[in-house]
């Protein structure tokens, strides 16, 4: 199978000291089911950055590597200062790889792992989840060259997919299966569920149409996490959160109490009706700094950065 150019499908095995055109590959960060993301040293400048490539056992795989194609298109649409910037791409002897900006931090998953002790306060959750309602808005808001939207939904928003930083940053990453007009690619396989169980909105378990309110969900299941220190269905199986969504059965409540502008605010992004969540991350985000206000915590967009460096710090 030939690419574009003629160049065929690399298998070689990347390690590190590997150079793909002028990156050189340092130490393996993580790794999914066909794609593996390294930190890398731009040898002209010698600038850290984040490398993303298909693993090689995926290699030949064109369905993948048409995903491969369709993340960098959207990754490079997206602009917004809490998305992690695409800053090249690149095919190295049939090597496909990405170039993302470094980002000094970890996942929020990684980072609600190792924090002490065990939940942010109330107030820096609210902050972390209102940056990624900007970066979704901003997403969500996306048009084609004649106008018309792009009708992009990440599909696969959850902690493991939103960046902090030791300076403060949060940045929402990998748009791998993002839905969109323009995809390459197909987004929907018959009976195959797309993203993590555990942070999908119930019209998508149900593969029923769907928008940007299904982020909206994500993004609530997210801020329930955040809030509770665990994932919103515990250590239920895959059979039972089914069941759960499919049912309409109630949600389980966060682990810790919670201030009634919140839990309002929770309810309302995890509504099982699309229609009774937010109609978009943007008036997500006007609630959460209205619930801010609410519990007394300064809304200023100031404090963002200083309470989530703070968090991002406490989890060394």
């Amino acid at each position: 199978m030939l690419l574009r150019g003629g160049v065929t499908p690399s298998s070689a095995i990347l390690a590190c000291g590997h150079r793909l055109g002028p990156y050189e590959l340092l130490a393996p960060l993580a790794h999914g089911g066909m794609g593996a993301v390294w930190a890398a040293r731009d040898r002209r400048s010698g600038a850290i950055v984040a490398v993303k490539t298909i693993l090689p056992g995926a290699a030949h795989d064109l369905a993948v590597r048409t995903m491969f194609l369709d993340e960098a298109r959207v990754a490079q649409l997206v602009r917004h200062p809490h998305v992690c910037r695409l800053l090249d791409f690149g095919n190295e002897a049939g090597t496909l790889y990405m170039v993302l900006e470094w980002v000094d931090g970890d996942s929020l998953r990684a980072a609600m792992k190792n924090l002490a002790p065990g939940v942010p306060p109330i107030g820096v959750a609210l902050r972390v989840v209102r940056r990624v309602c900007d970066a979704l808005h901003a997403a969500h808001e996306l048009a084609c060259d004649d106008g018309q939207p792009l009708g992009l939904v990440h599909r696969d928003v959850s902690p493991h997919n939103v960046l902090v930083g030791l300076d403060g940053c949060v940045k929402l990453i990998d748009f791998g299966i993002a839905k969109t007009r323009r995809r390459l690619s197909e987004t929907t396989t018959s009976g195959v569920l797309k993203g993590k169980l555990r942070y999908m909105a119930p019209e998508q378990v149900e593969n029923a149409p769907f928008d940007r309110r299904a982020d909206i969900w994500s993004l609530g299941a997210v801020l329930h996490y955040l809030l509770g220190g665990e994932e919103i269905f515990g250590d239920a199986g895959e059979a039972e959160i089914l069941r759960t969504l499919v049912m309409r059965e109630p949600l389980p409540a966060p682990p810790r109490a919670l201030p009634p502008p919140v839990r309002e605010l929770l309810a309302r992004s995890l509504a099982f009706d699309a229609g009774d969540r937010f109609p978009t991350a943007r008036e997500m985000r006007r609630a959460i700094d209205r619930a801010l206000a609410a519990i007394g915590d300064d809304p200023s967009e100031a404090l963002d950065a200083p309470a989530i460096a703070e968090l991002a710090r406490r989890t060394l």
